[in-house]
C-alpha cells in the first residue's frame, strides 16, 4: 500500500534532522518503500522548506481557481441566465472556460441560441417579393428551370451543377 504524503514527509524530515543528505536520504526512501516511491528533487524541496524554518508537514495553501466545480452552482447559474456563455459563467463562478464546457457536457447541456430574423419587412419590401413571386409563376420557361431553383427561408439560390 503507497504512503500518503504526511507519513512520508515525516520520514523527511527524519532524515533531515539526521542530518543526511537529500540523496541519501532518497536512496534510503526507495529502499524502504519501494524503488520510486520519490524523486530527490521532491526531497530537495522539503530539505529547503525545513532549512527555513517550516516544520510543518502539509502543503501551503495555494491561489489560483478552486481545482473542482459544483453542478448545482452551475445550474444555478444557467437558471438564472440560461444565454450566457462559458466565458460569462467561468468568470462568475471563478474557474476555466475549459471546466464550465467539460460540466456542461457531462450535464448533457446543449445550448442553441434561437435564430432572430435580423429586421421585419416593410410593406414596400413584402409587395416587392410578391410582385417577383408572380412574374416568375408567370414566366413560359419549361419544367426543367422551376427544378434547378431550390428555396430555403425566403433566399432563392440558384442550383447549377457543374459536371
Amino acid at each position: 500500500m503507497p504512503m500518503n504524503k504526511i507519513e512520508l514527509r515525516v520520514l523527511i524530515r527524519y532524515y533531515w534532522k539526521r542530518g543526511l543528505s537529500t540523496r541519501k536520504a532518497a536512496e534510503g526512501i526507495c529502499a524502504a518503500e519501494g524503488e520510486g516511491t520519490i524523486a530527490y528533487a521532491a526531497i530537495s524541496k522539503w530539505y529547503k522548506r525545513f532549512d527555513s524554518g517550516d516544520m510543518t508537514l502539509e502543503d501551503k495553501p495555494r491561489s489560483g481557481r478552486p481545482l473542482k466545480l459544483d453542478d448545482g452552482d452551475l445550474q444555478t447559474g444557467l437558471n438564472i441566465a440560461p444565454s450566457s456563455s462559458t466565458r460569462e459563467l467561468a468568470d462568475e463562478l471563478g474557474v476555466g472556460k475549459s471546466t464550465i464546457h467539460r460540466h456542461l457536457r457531462q450535464l448533457d447541456f446543449v445550448h442553441k441560441k434561437p435564430r432572430q430574423d435580423p429586421h421585419e419587412l416593410t410593406e414596400a419590401q413584402a409587395n416587392r417579393r410578391v410582385e417577383i413571386c408572380r412574374q416568375l409563376l408567370s414566366n413560359p420557361l419549361d419544367d426543367w428551370f422551376w427544378k434547378r431553383i431550390v428555396t430555403s427561408d425566403e433566399k432563392w439560390v440558384y442550383l447549377v451543377q457543374h459536371n
